[in-house]
């Protein structure tokens, strides 16, 4: 979002400079640009990360729900556990409440590390791939967790 905000600002510049002389072309592109670097600045502080440690991480977490959206919009919910262990292990458990469903529950155990004050896991079982994922929200028992595809909306049981 922000480099489509930007490419624009930077066609109507080129798009308005075309006719004036040398000395108000610099004076509108300094003008111009200070609204443009305002919005960058506190578009990236909207989504600061708060860092992780051990501690906070350890225990088992209840995903409410998944979604491509920091805001949480255009959700699913999830019926789905974290335990995430002192010894590197995060166990994963998905239950499913369709009665037509060929499992009742699927369980998977990944690697993870605290790295930098992010949560480094393992993609997918069985997999070398590992991919960070940071914590954009914390208030107490609630968590906001942005992995490279999805926002994962937690609470910790």
């Amino acid at each position: 979002m922000q480099i489509t905000l930007l490419l624009i600002v930077i066609y109507r510049l080129w798009y308005s400079l075309r006719s004036l002389n040398k000395t108000q072309k610099a004076l509108i592109m300094r003008i111009q640009t200070l609204p443009v670097l305002a919005l960058l600045v506190l578009s990236f502080a909207a989504t600061a990360e708060v860092p992780l440690t051990q501690a906070d991480v350890l225990g088992t977490w209840q995903i409410d729900k998944e979604s491509a959206n920091s805001d949480g919009s255009n959700a699913r919910t999830s019926n789905t556990t974290w335990t995430l262990k002192a010894d590197g292990t995060l166990e994963g458990e998905t239950k499913d409440s369709d009665a037509h469903a060929r499992i009742d529950s699927l369980k998977a155990v990944l690697n993870y590390s605290i790295q930098d004050g992010k949560l480094v896991k393992q993609a997918a079982p069985g997999r070398s791939k590992m991919e960070t994922c940071e914590a954009i929200e914390k208030n107490g028992n609630q968590m906001v967790l942005k992995c490279p595809t999805v926002y994962y909306f937690m609470t910790k049981k």
